[in-house]
């Protein structure tokens, strides 16, 4: 990606160029475009996010529209894993806590949960001969330090105030179908892409759609169109996105105040 943008039309017939914030912004979402080509996962999607959070902030609807995007893939990543019954990686996403600390009573310091162990199995040891739920119900006490990466997107874009509600409604669908796929490929017993692929080319004509009708199969035209009007909203000044609420000015400063990530 070059370094500075050329100076677009739309620019010069404003009689300047853009602000180095601006300039950044626009190369933060290029670049996004550019890495949304390979397969994404929690930890890109969360690098993301922390270098966003190093982004000054100009225009509140940039902000929240760049966001947005990070989240489109992140369900999109989420769908694609239950499609190919990859259920753990979906699961991490949606449901699964990216931390829990168990605390052990009269221990002050916490002790990470392995993310994909049971409670009995990590504390096998001190548990012994005891009834396991007795022992961590009477042992241990858990908290939850971060919550799965999508729920905790989704959350911020419905307290930004700025999103529109037929946006976060698209979301909100969109999450629960995950679970939906993950919960029909299980009662079907398809539980790895072979089987999957074996059922969609040997099956019956009935299971096959019924099969394919299941899937999540998510695109990224919301992530695209987002990155548009970006770039319409930097380079015009103006404009809105049907993404966005349309909120008076005073009401979009008083929440850049207030906005915690």
């Amino acid at each position: 990606m070059p370094a500075q943008l050329p100076i677009l039309i739309s620019e010069a017939r404003q009689g300047g160029r853009l602000s180095p914030i601006h300039h950044r912004w626009i190369d933060f979402n290029r670049q996004l475009t550019g890495d949304a080509r390979f397969l994404p996962n929690e930890r890109s999607i969360e690098e993301w996010l922390e270098a966003l959070k190093d982004m000054e902030i100009a225009d509140l609807r940039i902000f929240w529209l760049t966001f947005s995007r990070i989240a489109e893939l992140a369900i999109k990543q989420a769908g694609d894993y239950a499609d190919n019954c990859e259920f753990q990686a979906a699961g991490d996403l949606l449901v699964n806590p990216r931390r829990i600390d168990i605390y052990r009573r009269g221990c002050p310091t916490p002790i990470a949960k392995d993310r994909h162990r049971g409670l009995s199995d990590q504390f096998a040891q001190a548990i012994g001969d005891e009834n396991p739920v007795a022992w961590l119900c009477r042992e241990t006490i858990p908290h939850i330090r971060e919550a799965p990466l999508i729920p905790q997107l989704e959350r911020l874009l419905s307290t930004s105030e700025m999103m529109d509600s037929r946006y976060l409604t698209t979301l909100t669908v969109r999450m629960r179908r995950v679970a939906d796929t993950i919960a029909f490929l299980n009662a079907w017993q398809i539980d790895d892409w072979r089987t999957l692929l074996r059922r969609m080319e040997t099956g019956d004509p009935a299971d096959r759609r019924m099969i394919s009708v299941n899937l999540c199969r998510f695109d990224l035209d919301y992530f695209y169109a987002m990155g548009d009007d970006i770039e319409k909203l930097i380079l015009t000044h103006g404009g809105c996105s049907r993404f966005l609420r349309h909120l008076p000015f005073e009401k979009s400063g008083r929440i850049k105040q207030e906005m915690i990530i």
